[in-house]
């Protein structure tokens, strides 16, 4: 069975040792954010945990986690219900692509034990954590967000970041401006209407699973078709839209697109804090939780990151989906976005090349998919690269590429959302724009052997190797190329 709400991953994790309650009191904006980070610094991945606070200053009862959806592919595995193989993961996602489960309403649930009305809302009242102490403008909630286009009703979920200005106000972050969130904002501009909107903390774990991805359909129902069984929803109070039924907090209200106001700054997936810009701003209408909600933060900031490790596992899930089943390009071996680039600004592709212009068409499929402010690097490489090697990564660019043949770029085009390469900090963002770098590191002829004895020759004195009186060599992983 899936779980059925946060509480019930959260319990799994608990039993599991996936997750550690911390009892001694902290402070939500200078230790919360503090500790969560040491742990992806100081820890390999499969060490890593999620942090549960139960003492708080200032907020008795009040409960935040973090690092519980994606510190580890352990953890995003416990959260599909699935072994933490990647070729497992990948599976139990595509089978939610492939066989979606629409969402259904039901007609109340937990997330509306407590309902406060615009007199009585205060966001101010719940913890929350400041996540780059010292130099974010303030608290920030990491939830998911829930839109309507106004032309077609389709429902967009997303993750967006989220500055809490007031009792009863927040800014909000779309990002570049093919995301669908700020597509809907620009449609209701047009109306000269604001934009309904609410925000959710606190669900069941695989809908921050899917909400980062663009799959083209709505994210819930892949959830549903992820989880075995469709995500149950309640209505709003006061907007016209849906919200998962579990969740710990829902915020209702509207987005104004008549006004813009200062956001951020706000410290970001690519390892910089994003400076202040102008954003929309987000008027709270009413507040619905359950009682003695949990407030739940993604870790984000410097890579690796929760950010990191959910586009690293559902972001090269659904591309390739993508690129395999809707496009047909055939002789696609890997694809593997770089997590120090917060998976957002480098892609490698290992590539069985059978024609002239399979790269490039490989290549405008990936940017047709997610957009042109995703990856300013895309390399193309031979089947036989293991692209998951750094080691080997390098050895591709070093041997494979003749800079000046097999390097193009894209210019004066949209720039990776948030690159501090882009422009100066203290310049005002506009029409971003940048320019991408497509590498085809395939080989062009025929290359000659690779200077290491046959595989066999290799293989053999692994075998044997206790045999010749040496130390342990530990785990032997022998290149994909010879």
């Amino acid at each position: 069975m899936p779980y059925e709400s946060l509480r019930a991953y959260l319990e799994v994790l608990e039993q599991r040792g996936l997750l550690h309650w911390i009892d001694k009191e902290v402070d939500k904006d200078s230790e919360i954010a503090a500790i969560g980070r040491m742990m992806f610094l100081a820890l390999p991945e499969e060490q890593r945990f999620g942090l549960g606070f139960r003492n708080i200053k200032g907020y008795p009862g009040g409960r935040v986690v973090s690092g519980v959806i994606a510190a580890s592919t352990q953890m995003i595995a416990t959260a599909l219900k699935c072994d933490p193989v990647p070729t497992e993961i990948y599976e139990r996602l595509m089978h939610g692509i492939n066989h979606p489960i629409e969402a259904v309403m039901v007609d109340s649930g937990p997330c509306k034990e407590v309902i406060l009305g615009p007199k009585e809302v205060n966001l101010l009242s719940f913890p929350i954590p400041v996540w780059t102490p010292t130099k974010d403008a303030g608290p920030y909630l990491t939830p998911m967000w829930v839109t309507k286009d106004p032309d077609t009703g389709v429902r967009d979920i997303g993750i967006r970041r989220c500055q809490i200005k007031g009792r009863n106000k927040t800014g909000v972050l779309f990002g570049a401006p093919d995301r669908y969130g700020a597509i809907h904002h620009a449609k209701w501009k047009l109306r000269g209407k604001a934009m309904p909107a609410a925000l959710f903390i606190g669900a069941d774990p695989v809908q921050y699973l899917v909400a980062p991805s663009r799959f083209g359909i709505d994210e819930l129902a892949v959830a549903g078709g992820i989880r075995g069984k469709a995500v149950e929803l309640v209505k709003c109070e006061t907007v016209d839209l849906e919200v998962p039924a579990t969740a710990e907090i829902v915020v209702e209200g509207e987005i104004l697109t008549d006004a813009l106001e200062s956001e951020g700054p706000f410290g970001e997936f690519t390892g910089y804090v994003a400076g202040e810009r102008l954003g929309p701003v987000f008027c709270a209408k009413c507040v619905t939780h359950r009682k003695d909600p949990i407030v739940l933060g993604l870790i984000s900031q410097f890579p690796p990151s929760e950010s990191s490790m959910i586009k690293r596992n559902l972001l090269e899930a659904s591309m390739l989906k993508h690129l395999r089943q809707n496009l047909s390009i055939p002789g696609i071996v890997d694809l593997h976005a770089i997590e120090a680039s917060g998976c957002t600004a480098m892609l490698w592709v290992s590539l069985k090349k059978m024609y002239t212009g399979h790269v490039d068409q490989l290549v405008f499929g990936v940017l047709g998919y997610m957009g042109m402010s995703y990856f300013k690097w895309i390399v193309v490489t031979d089947e036989n690269v293991d692209i998951r090697d750094p080691f080997m990564r390098d050895w591709a660019l070093s041997w494979h590429v003749r800079p000046d043949k097999d390097m193009r770029f894209i210019s004066d085009t949209a720039a990776t959302e948030l690159d501090p390469s882009s422009l100066p900090p203290d310049a005002v963002p506009g029409d971003l724009r940048g320019t991408k770098v497509i590498i085809d590191a395939t080989k062009k002829w025929k290359y000659p052997d690779i200077s290491l004895p046959p595989r066999e020759y290799l293989e053999r004195v692994v075998a044997k190797w206790t045999d010749y009186g040496l130390p342990p060599l530990g785990k032997v992983k022998l290149p994909k190329a010879i």
